[in-house]
């Protein structure tokens, strides 16, 4: 028999494969090819089994030992490599990924060398940094000439495209500016190689916002979206909403180990937390307080937890446990009890990366 292990995420199979086509079909209808994100999930093979259920037929990923997952029990799924690659994982590359997001002349001249010798035909998607300052080409006439050099000098690399990535560092927001520019760019790659290129790639799940709005920039033709079909959390950040999608396709569940009335600001010397910080704590007088078996190492940040019970309230935790006044949870939870929550992105990264938090499917 087995042990009902907390704290768990569950995975709602047909939610997830809803949002999955909703996202494809938007993005379909508008010219767009969608690569589904597995990494943050962590390549978990309960979700990789709800996209190759759904109507996305490319999946991609930053490490290796996801794609090759993929092709073990897909092999025709097209799969892309999202993190430009290292130098000492280009033999893998070529063996997992049918295409790779790319940056350096010397990383292309060592991957045509590697694809030849296994005789493979690789795909490349030259990226362009348009201010995000995180991977790409900066100086534009350097993208034109490893977009002719793989194009003209690389028997066995594919130019599949272009692309960019905007948010993860700079903060950038797509917009129709800086999208506009990578399909400038693309246009003039096409007229040095005489032909049209299969994929502008116009981002992650950032750029999502602009295809629902109808602003995404006429000739972008492929985005990279995790984020946007496990949750709807980004929906907080940017002006839009996406009311066909559910925002709980998953659900974190925790169990209650203490309940006790406690002040609501410590006692002593404040110094610094567990993790170095100085936190701010307001005295709110006495509240009752429950510890859940959970904490950062699980989780990542628990205040951006979503308790399902609105007026319970996350203040805080450390490294194994979160804390939350219930004092005005609508009803009483007692040491046992199952908290629910909603997810936010960075929860669901590390909850999928911790072999300490369960997976299960409904």
């Amino acid at each position: 028999m087995n042990k009902i292990r907390f704290p768990r995420i569950i995975i709602n199979k047909e939610k997830l494969i809803h949002n999955m086509n909703t996202v494809d079909f938007v993005c379909r209808s508008n010219n767009i090819t969608v690569s589904g994100v597995i990494k943050g999930v962590n390549g978990n093979s309960l979700v990789l089994e709800c996209f190759l259920a759904s109507n996305i037929k490319h999946l991609a990923s930053s490490r290796l030992n996801q794609l090759r997952a993929i092709k073990e029990v897909s092999p025709s799924t097209h799969t892309l490599a999202l993190r430009v690659p290292m130098l000492t994982e280009l033999e893998e590359l070529v063996e997992v990924a049918d295409c790779s997001l790319n940056s350096e002349i010397v990383t292309l001249k060592e991957l045509q060398k590697v694809s030849a010798s296994k005789n493979i035909k690789h795909e490349v998607l030259l990226m362009v940094d348009l201010g995000d300052l995180r991977e790409g080409f900066f100086n534009e006439e350097e993208l034109f000439k490893a977009a002719l050099f793989v194009e003209s000098d690389c028997p066995n690399l594919i130019l599949k495209g272009i692309g960019t990535n905007l948010g993860c560092y700079g903060s950038i927001a797509p917009d129709n500016k800086n999208l506009g520019r990578l399909v400038s760019l693309a246009q003039i790659i096409e007229s040095k190689i005489k032909r049209k290129l299969e994929w502008v790639s116009g981002g992650a799940t950032t750029s999502l916002p602009l295809v629902l709005k109808d602003e995404m920039p006429q000739g972008i033709t492929h985005l990279r979206i995790g984020n946007g079909i496990y949750l709807r959390d980004l929906e907080r950040y940017f002006d839009y909403t996406f009311d066909e999608m559910y925002s709980d396709a998953f659900e974190l569940q925790a169990q209650v180990v203490e309940v006790h009335e406690k002040p609501s600001y410590p006692i002593g010397t404040i110094s610094v937390d567990a993790f170095g910080n100085s936190p701010e704590y307001i005295d709110i007088g006495m509240r009752q307080r429950a510890l859940l078996g959970m904490g950062r190492q699980g989780i990542g940040d628990m205040t951006k937890l979503l308790p399902l019970d609105s007026d319970i309230q996350v203040i805080g935790g450390s490294s194994d446990h979160t804390i939350l006044d219930i004092t005005d949870a609508k009803e009483v939870i007692k040491v046992g009890d199952i908290v629910t929550f909603n997810i936010q992105y960075e929860n669901l990264l590390y909850g999928f990366s911790s072999e300490y938090v369960e997976k299960v499917m409904i």
